[in-house]
């Protein structure tokens, strides 16, 4: 069985995936360094020593990990924060000269048909699901079945992103959060009819969100989704905006290093389940790296997606 990884650089978390390019991307081996890279980007969208030296040891360190997991080939993709900054060309060749991967900075539409892919794998042909990915810089949005999206959509507006322009420090700062991130998904193009009859939440805002609604971390290897309510991201970002960052650090479930951007995080997603009208979603533990793996078995196959 032939076997491949993928590393992907995002904007709060650097994963990596390694597994067999079937069906069903078996024997599954993850990987996860938390990078904070929009973060780190300075007032030019530059990167600067600081972040690039975060993100290369975060990059040599999964593909040690993919080696070791049995890893035939491993593939390095950027997302929105390498998109935003300046100086990506900087990053790719440190990280070309110390791994000898050659990263490709995907495009908004490509994230989303990887967060997309990588949820619906598991669903029945013919599913109409829907997928939202919200990561540190942007927002996935993606429409469609098992056999392919139909609709795919990124917005400049995510967990990250929120917090250097709205941060939530206490109660008062809720309602300006949100509204801010509402004007961000007004443009959002209607969704293609019939509507997804179920929605999937990919990414670190769903798994910390459900790690604290649950009082322990989501196992990154979950066969099964997570089910929750609007009601329960707006009961969670308003516990975590009357607490400071210590507080937060110490609830029972809450991931390392998301104290500061999670509660901006579930701003972003209240909006975004405002603006589509989606009362309930599942998270997953399944992200764009299964969508990107799937895809190349599929390309190998002989059968894209485009």
């Amino acid at each position: 069985m032939r076997r491949a990884a993928v590393i992907a650089i995002g904007s709060n978390s650097t994963r990596m995936l390694a597994a067999n390019l079937d069906d069903r991307l078996t024997a599954r081996v993850r990987g996860r360094e938390e990078t904070g890279l929009f973060l780190r980007l300075d007032g030019r969208m530059a990167m600067g020593g600081d972040a690039l030296d975060a993100v290369r040891k975060a990059v040599l360190s999964l593909q040690r990990q993919a080696l070791a997991a049995g890893a035939g080939e491993t593939h390095l993709i950027a997302t929105s924060a390498v998109r935003d900054a300046g100086d990506a060309g900087a990053l790719r060749d440190a990280l070309e000269q110390d791994t000898g991967l050659v990263m490709r900075v995907v495009s908004g539409e490509e994230e989303a048909l990887y967060s997309f892919l990588g949820a619906a794998c598991a669903f029945p042909e013919g599913t109409r699901l829907g997928v939202a990915d919200i990561g540190g810089g942007s927002t996935e949005i993606a429409a469609g079945t098992p056999a392919g999206p139909e609709y795919l959509h990124s917005a400049q507006m995510g967990a990250a992103r929120l917090f250097r322009a709205r941060p939530i420090h206490t109660p008062a700062d809720v309602r300006g959060a949100v509204s801010e991130a509402g004007r961000a998904l007004e443009s959002l193009p209607a969704l293609p009819q019939p509507p997804p009859r179920e929605w999937v939440l990919v990414g670190g805002t769903g798994a910390a969100l459900i790690g604290l609604l649950r009082g322990a971390l989501m196992d990154a290897d979950a066969e099964g989704d997570e089910p929750f309510a609007r009601g329960d991201a707006l009961r969670v970002m308003r516990l975590l905006a009357g607490l400071d960052r210590e507080r937060r650090a110490a609830l029972p479930g809450m991931t390392r290093g998301r104290e500061d951007i999670l509660p901006t995080g579930l701003a972003v997603l209240a909006a975004l389940m405002k603006r589509l009208g989606i009362r309930h979603m599942a998270v997953t533990a399944r992200n764009n790296t299964d969508g990107f793996l799937y895809a190349l078995h599929r390309a190998r196959r002989g059968s894209a997606y485009h």
